[in-house]
């Protein structure tokens, strides 16, 4: 799905810029604990706090790209049920701290691997 996304996306981004934010940025992130763990840890008060702040904006930017999916309703309530499963939100700060401790491991294993010949 995410190679069929941002296939899509060339002539409207860099394919570096693509490849970037899959390695610098939310991709580590997805890379342990996927897309939706993310949103619900990057939000105070988890993913329907998330879906509150910022589902507008998301909405806004992705019309450039096509017609946006809006998550409400069933789907966000679908979404909310598994994440809170996986990370419930009486320990959301704990697994915050976490999260945060796998990104600085992964930061310091990144700056070890060697250049490519």
């Amino acid at each position: 799905a995410v190679v069929s996304t941002q296939s899509g996306h060339y002539g409207r981004g860099d394919p570096q810029d693509i490849d970037t934010v899959m390695t610098s940025g939310l991709g580590l992130r997805w890379s342990f604990i996927g897309p939706f763990q993310t949103i619900h840890l990057n939000a105070p008060e988890g993913v329907t706090d998330y879906a509150e702040r910022y589902s507008d904006g998301i909405v806004r930017v992705s019309k450039q790209f096509g017609e946006p999916r809006h998550m409400t309703g069933e789907t966000l309530e679908k979404v909310r049920e598994y994440v809170e499963g996986k990370v419930p939100m009486d320990k959301h700060k704990e697994n915050l701290q976490w999260r945060d401790g796998v990104l600085k491991q992964l930061a310091v294993f990144k700056q070890s691997i060697p250049d490519k010949p």
